[in-house]
């Protein structure tokens, strides 16, 4: 078997591959860059670094920061409201910030941005529920001008709730939308503001009879504006007129009996008749108890109930001294606004308190009425008083939310005068009047003659229809196809007042009856005024469900004894065919009529409002003596205004006429017939959100048609053909919608399709309306979408709004962003936009063409903002240009319960008021408040045997991240490296519990079965185990304390570990830190313990990982707690330790040290108090620092000690600071040398900070002397996030500054070189490899004849010297001469590294170790450690190597990225190296290596 042999390739000149150098390109890595102002610390040293804490965001120091003090802040920044909404915009680099916000429990449902008044910038207009924003009181209405910073009120304000807003820039007008009354003139519910005058103006159709919530422009012509909400519109389907031959017009009177105290206009309302009885065979029953059974009574009238429901018959008495009822039970349904109740007035017994219960659905109702002493209207539920002055013959109480379908009633008679309580009569009021086919329920066995009344003719036969809460009477005739006979039913409604009413059939429905093959449709004659000629209409009654059907609209007399107006249904003269027999079927329920207004002897109408709470009316148009004799369409829910039709009608009181129906309005047509269809869902109904693109229009809502659409429907204005979206819609509500790049977007409450089977959509959902199909949005959002908007920045980016938290990618990993998201339709994935602490209701953004386009505008109850969502933990880099970046872990989402006890869990922490600070020496917060119990406690002379002042427990608001560590998985393809996480979390499945292990490659948490509950503090990772500790861990059915977990395994250790004991009188263990004694098997436990097992061991014990055995250090401490410990010494010979404790002689120490040379404690001179964290510089015990708070006064410290003494550092760290971490960070640049901190480095403070003169921070760098606000951090709830701990995953390297010439410079000077150079470089590279080429022929047998004794004497050929010289030639001829060249080469390489490579390794010098070990944990037990140093060097990237340019021999890796150095001696500038995760090997620039 022959081998190739290849010669060794002579050393190239170092200038040479400096120059190649030059021209190698190196990557940038993006995120959230931190500014030039601050100080640069280069991450890359130090591996891949996070930053965990109680924080959902966190963000570099600005001066502009929420929690920035009043000094340092650059502005007098609006702040987030927490009891309020906020109007906020987000500026052009992501950041969010605050404009203003409203009275507590204020509201903002929309904004929009002109650009008039304000051309500069604009203005927003907004609108909601709110008296006051930012300071200026007005009400519900607002303008901000985005040049002055300013709010301005818009006039007097609207009454009442604002849900929409329209700017409407051509016509220099803004459209509001809402509940409310006109400002300005008729109508209501719709206000038009004139930015030119600055003044309302009237809309020329008046307004709407309902709630407006859309309010937008059509797609083709933008002059036409389309209305959605809950408000109908009628119009005439022809211009025939039948003029009455009335010559005058008709005059509205009241008709309740004289004295009776009225609301409103609920005088001129008719009462309810009902035949009901005690007998148990009656349709209604009437029941009242207990009765009275007083001997004084002799009529024994006045136990009976019957009389209640006949007003001035009798009265009722009720039990003595007892609460009684008076309860009418039915099986149909009555429609009812109110009640008219007449008192009893006998014996000196009256009533004086009752409560109203409507049945079947047992709702209390809320009633309006009119206070007798005061005339005021005042609403009741549970006590409505009754007057006990007998004036006064009735009251009338309406219903507040206005008219209801009851069945019965309760009525609960409370309070009384004299012996008990009486009642004269209760009447139903309704809105109109109220007709039975069958005679049944409204019609009354009282002899007073007010009675409905009914006739028929033909052959007419009862029947009953069940409905889901009651029994619908009817009547039902079959009549032949072949030979019709007259079959008419006509209803005689007694009208108590005239006036202006609609007048309404009720067909049932067929489905739910049976008879639908036979069907057909039936002629309905209505004679409104005496002396008038009758109003004609055909209808069908070939409908699925109960409708019903407007018939009429216009005057009505009153019922006298000379005329009642009647209402005449029979089958069609023209009968529409049945689908199935021989035999037509008319079916005949009942009629109402509505009242809609009154007139007054002027002929002048007022708008019915009965059922309103205030009881005001609007003025309507007059009433002409002519009557259109045709049928009304009514259309529900929009409507579309076009200018060029100057109309002039009121659209919510007057008839429109046909030619300003739109495609828009037949689809309102279709929606007011399924609406009368879809029975008691029709309480819900309503149109919120109407968008138009090319010829379609898309109306989305809540409202549906069975078996057809569902909460979304579209129109082609062309043809005017309504169509159902693919799956018949959406499975829930839609709010909003809006196109982005042709795709029409749905947001709502809704998580599918309507129809089984269809796509998974969870609250927003794309359209297409070419493919007329359904897409998800990656996995959607986690609640309901509220807004959504087309950005102006970008065509394919949707902005999304909403009450919702995180946002869900494809593979279902969630990331918080808060009530607001942005989604890019091109790339089809959700952009990293920050997070806001809160719900976001509305948004606008400014025109395409305004200077500010891409900024965007917000409103909601937001509590903060961060511009990066990291959820408790965070990871901090270097680029290559020396700034430092923030990113989150991508899939790592907590929820928001922690893994704590719910006794240690801790409510929200208020923030603190910077204004308490400007006034006072120091801040109190809540660390100044639960010290104060120290303060107390603590002796001002610490003695011997003293006992240490107890630290109280810090518990972190979860989710908090308080540890973190790292573990490659060299078993695994491709030696992953795993993020482990500690702290005080949960995921919101509650299977990953304190623990959780993050892969970068899979991205997303896993955790530990069973799941570790308690906070942990402490992970130390020896080998493949992972030490776990904190307060009050357990993992059930495994221990508690110390635990330990095989990563390898992914199994729990159990067994072999004695667990630690609580000391006397504490309810658990606390570990705050677990370390590694440098390369020994020490393993070093501290925190708050008594015991090991049986061994006595307090606050730190040693364990030993390889004979699993725990011991004392020395004679170990006597009682306290260590918080924090590090190590000091080239060999790690001593241990720090920091908390507060006693020591075996009995003195109190807040520092200690431990020499495990000699096994003593030495305390380290006096502090003010307990120390919380500790840090030792460089290994030095010289050099150390500490922080903790005085027990004096309860202020923070933080002193330095110098081998002798302790010194007081800066006083900045202002008092109620507290600090959870020290730890020093290398610096991109050196700086001059401060007080105990050298220049290539600086002490980072994390914790809950303040610093004076710039406010909280959640980090901050101190040099020595000066402090330097770093990191924020913001809570979920919006509140300062406190840092926890700093890790990374070196555990040792270098804080030595490199120093470099300029890149640019650089590249400059090589370009030189090599325009001079370049031509003799390539002729010498081609003569090398020809000459050494040629002699490699001509010596092949001379090798092949010594291979053995170069095999044994281990020379030149097989040594680590020659791999490197194979892939340094192999680079340069790569670069030099191109691939061919490289090529002839390249196999000769590649044998030679294959042969020499277990040789090379036998060969390698260990270099020498870092200069300085950072204090994160060793991983590895000793024998790994000793197999390291069999292998070479271990150290980290510095910067990127690689990219395409990459030659051969060149090995790739990335910036931070561990690397083995296997031989630095043979080049100063190319050092041969191996991946330890691919186990490749190659060389690679030594300047790119620390």
């Amino acid at each position: 078997m022959s081998t190739s042999i290849t010669r060794p390739f002579p050393s190239i000149p170092s200038f040479l591959i400096s120059t190649i150098l030059a021209f190698v390109p190196t990557t940038v890595m993006g995120g959230s860059i931190s500014p030039s102002s601050i100080p640069q610390v280069d991450y890359g040293k130090m591996g891949t670094v996070g930053l965990g804490g109680s924080f959902s965001g966190l963000d570099w120091y600005s001066s502009d920061s929420p929690f920035a003090s009043s000094s340092s802040s650059s502005s007098s920044a609006q702040q987030f409201s927490t009891k309020g909404d906020t109007l906020f915009y987000r500026t052009e680099d992501g950041s969010f910030r605050a404009l203003g916000s409203t009275n507590d429990g204020g509201t903002i449902n929309s904004i929009c941005w002109s650009s008039t008044p304000d051309s500069t910038n604009g203005t927003l207009f907004v609108g909601g529920t709110f008296s006051s924003i930012s300071g200026t009181s007005t009400n519900n209405v607002a303008s901000f001008s985005l040049s002055t910073n300013t709010f301005s009120k818009l006039s007097d304000g609207l009454s009442g709730e604002i849900n929409t807003l329209y700017c409407d820039d051509d016509n220099e007008e803004v459209w509001f939308g809402g509940s409310f009354n006109a400002p300005i003139g008729q109508g209501g519910n719709v206000a038009l503001w004139s930015t030119i005058s600055s003044s309302w103006i009237s809309p020329s159709f008046g307004g709407f009879n309902g709630v407006v919530e859309s309010i937008t422009p059509s797609f083709s012509n933008q002059s036409n504006l389309y209305f959605g909400g809950d408000f109908t519109t009628t119009f005439m389907s022809s211009s025939i007129t039948n003029t009455t031959s009335r010559n005058n017009n008709i005059t509205s009177t009241p008709n309740a009996p004289v004295n009776t105290t009225t609301v409103g206009q609920s005088g001129y309302l008719t009462p309810l008749t009902i035949s009901a009885s005690a007998s148990e065979n009656a349709q209604y029953q009437i029941q009242a108890g207990p009765s009275s059974s007083s001997s004084s009574s002799s009529n024994s009238g006045y136990s009976d109930a019957n009389g209640l429901l006949c007003p001035g018959t009798s009265t009722w008495l009720a039990q003595e001294d007892t609460i009684s009822n008076v309860n009418l039970v039915g099986n149909q349904y009555l429609p009812a606004t109110g009640v008219r109740m007449v008192n009893g007035h006998e014996d000196g017994r009256s009533t004086t308190y009752f409560c109203f219960t409507s049945l079947p659905d047992h709702a209390e109702l809320n009633m309006t009425y009119t206070n007798p002493s005061t005339g005021k209207n005042e609403t009741c539920t549970t006590h409505c008083p009754l007057s006990t002055d007998p004036t006064i013959s009735a009251q009338d109480f309406v219903f507040t939310q206005g008219t209801h379908n009851l069945t019965g009633f309760e009525i609960q008679l409370k309070n009384w005068t004299g012996d008990g309580a009486a009642l004269g009569s209760v009447s139903l009021l309704t809105d109109g009047a109220y007709s039975s086919a069958t005679g049944a329920g409204a019609s009354s066995t009282c002899s007073s003659g007010k009675n409905s009344t009914v006739q028929s003719v033909g052959d007419w036969s009862p029947k009953t229809a069940a409905t889901d809460s009651a029994t619908e009477s009817y009547l039902s005739s079959s009549i032949s196809t072949r030979n019709p006979t007259n079959a008419q039913v006509t209803f005689y409604p007694h009208v108590g007042s005239a006036g202006q009413y609609e007048v309404y059939v009720f067909i049932p429905g067929c489905l739910n009856i049976g008879d639908c093959d036979g069907r057909t449709s039936v002629d309905i004659e209505v004679f409104p005024l005496q002396g008038g000629l009758g109003w004609t209409s055909t209808i069908s009654e070939q409908v699925n469900y109960d409708t019903k059907t407007l018939v009429y609209s216009g005057p009505v007399d009153a019922s006298s004894d000379a005329f009642t107006p009647t209402i005449s249904l029979a089958l069609a003269a023209n009968p529409a065919p049945v689908a199935k027999g021989n035999n037509y079927i008319v079916v005949a329920d009942r009629v109402q009529l509505v009242l809609t207004g009154i007139t007054d002897s002027s002929g002048s109408t007022v708008s019915s409002s009965s059922s309103s709470s205030n009881g005001t009316s609007t003025v309507g148009t007059p009433i002409t003596n002519s009557t259109t004799n045709s049928t009304y369409n009514v259309a529900y829910g929009v409507y579309e205004y076009v200018r060029t039709s100057n109309m002039t009608l009121n659209a919510a009181t007057s008839t429109l006429t046909n030619d300003t129906e739109t495609a828009l309005t037949r689809l309102g047509f279709s929606l007011d017939a399924a609406l009368n269809a879809s029975g008691s869902a029709a309480s819900s109904w309503v149109v919120n959100t109407i968008v138009a693109t090319n010829n379609t229009v898309f109306v989305g809502g809540d409202f549906s048609a069975s078996n057809n659409y569902t909460n979304v429907i579209s129109i082609d204005t062309s043809s005017g053909q309504a169509s159902a979206l693919a799956s018949q819609g959406l499975s829930g509500i839609v709010n909003t919608a809006a196109i982005v790049a042709g795709y029409v977007f749905f947001g709502g409450d809704f998580t599918s399709t309507a129809s089984s089977g269809g796509v998974s959509l969870n609250y927003v959902a794309g359209y297409d309306p070419n493919s007329k199909a359904w897409a998800a949005l990656g996995g959607g959002v986690d609640g309901y979408v509220t807004d959504l908007l087309a950005s102006t920045a970008s065509p394919n980016q949707l902005i999304v709004m909403g009450n919702f938290s995180h946002i869900v990618s494809t593979n279902g990993t969630s990331t918080q962003t808060g009530g607001y998201a942005i989604y890019d339709a091109s790339t089809s994935e959700w952009l990293n936009t920050g997070v806001v602490f809160g719900n976001v209701s509305a948004g606008a953004v400014p025109s395409s063409s305004s200077g500010i386009k891409s900024e965007s505008f917000f409103a909601g109850r937001v509590y903060g903002s961060a511009g990066n969502s990291v959820g408790g933990v965070a990871t901090l880099s270097t680029n290559d240009d020396g700034t430092a970046v923030i990113s989150s872990l991508n899939g790592v989402t907590f929820g928001t319960a922690g893994s704590s006890s719910p006794s240690a869990s801790s409510t929200a922490r208020r923030r603190r008021s910077f204004a308490t600070r400007a006034s006072h020496s120091y801040t109190r917060s809540w660390l100044a408040r639960y010290t104060d119990v120290l303060v107390e406690r603590a002796s001002t002379v610490l003695s011997q045997r003293a006992t240490p002042p107890t630290i109280p427990s810090q518990v972190s608001e979860a989710p908090a991240v308080l540890s973190g560590a790292f573990w490659t998985n060299s078993s695994a393809s491709g030696k992953p490296t795993i993020t482990i996480l500690g702290g005080n979390f949960t995921s919101s499945n509650k299977n990953i519990e304190g623990v959780a292990f993050y892969s970068e490659k899979n991205g997303g948490l896993t955790g530990p079965s069973p799941p570790v509950e308690g906070v942990v503090k402490a992970l130390n990772v020896i080998g493949n185990n992972v030490y776990i500790g904190g307060e009050n861990v357990n993992v059930q059915n495994v221990g508690s304390g110390v635990l330990v977990y095989d990563l390898k395994t992914g199994t729990w250790v159990t067994g072999g570990m004695p667990s630690l004991n609580p000391p006397s009188g504490s309810s658990g263990v606390a570990v705050n830190s677990i370390r590694t004694r440098g390369n020994t098997n020490t393993v070093v436990v501290a925190g708050n313990f008594a015991t090991a097992g049986s061994l006595g061991c307090v606050a730190v014990c040693l364990w030993d990982s390889k004979n699993a055995q725990w011991s004392t250090p020395g004679s170990g401490l006597s009682s306290g707690e260590v918080r924090a410990i590090d190590f000091a010494g080239e060999s790690y010979d001593t241990l720090i330790a920091a908390g507060s404790f006693s020591l075996s002689s009995g003195d109190v120490a807040y520092v200690a040290s431990y020499s495990f040379t000699n096994s003593s404690w030495t305390p380290l001179g006096t502090l003010p108090g307990p120390a919380l964290a500790l840090a030792v510089d460089d290994k030095n015990s010289s050099n150390i620092f500490v922080s903790g708070y005085s027990t004096s006064d309860g202020s923070s410290y933080l002193q330095a000690w110098n081998g002798a003494a302790w010194t007081a550092q800066s006083d900045s760290l202002a008092p109620g600071s507290l600090v959870s971490q020290l730890a020093f960070v290398p610096m991109k640049t050196e700086h001059t040398p401060q007080g105990f901190i050298e220049s290539d480095r600086m002490l980072m403070v994390s914790g809950d900070l303040y610093l004076e003169n710039s406010g909280n921070v959640t980090s901050a760098l101190y040099d020595g002397s000066t402090w330097y606000p770093y990191l924020v951090g913001t809570s979920s709830s919006g509140e300062l996030g406190a840092g926890g701990s700093l890790f990374w995953s070196e555990s040792s390297f270098s804080f030595k500054v490199r120093h470099y010439l300029a890149r640019g410079l650089v590249v400059l000077v090589a370009i030189a070189i090599a325009t001079g150079l370049i031509l003799l470089l390539i002729l010498i590279a081609l003569l090398l490899a020809f000459c050494f080429r040629r002699r490699e022929r001509k010596d092949s047998t001379l090798y092949e004849k010594n291979r053995d004794d170069d095999d044994s004497s281990n020379g030149d050929i097989n040594s680590t010297h020659q791999n490197v010289f194979n892939n340094v030639q192999a680079a340069l001829e790569a670069s030099l001469v191109g691939a061919g060249l490289a090529g002839a080469t390249s196999a000769g390489v590649a044998a030679a590294g294959n042969n020499n490579s277990n040789a090379n390794r036998a060969g390698i010098r260990n270099s020498d170790p870092s200069s300085v070990n950072s204090g994160a944990y060793p991983i590895g037990s000793d024998e790994e450690l000793d197999d390291e140093d069999d292998q070479g060097r271990e150290t980290t990237m510095r910067y990127n190597f690689d990219g395409p340019e990459l030659q051969e021999g060149e090995l790739s890796m990335k910036a931070g990225q561990s690397i083995i150095i296997l031989d630095d001696e043979q080049s100063t500038e190319w050092w041969f190296a191996r991946d330890p995760l691919t186990g490749k090997e190659g060389v690679v620039p030594a300047t790119y290596v620390w």
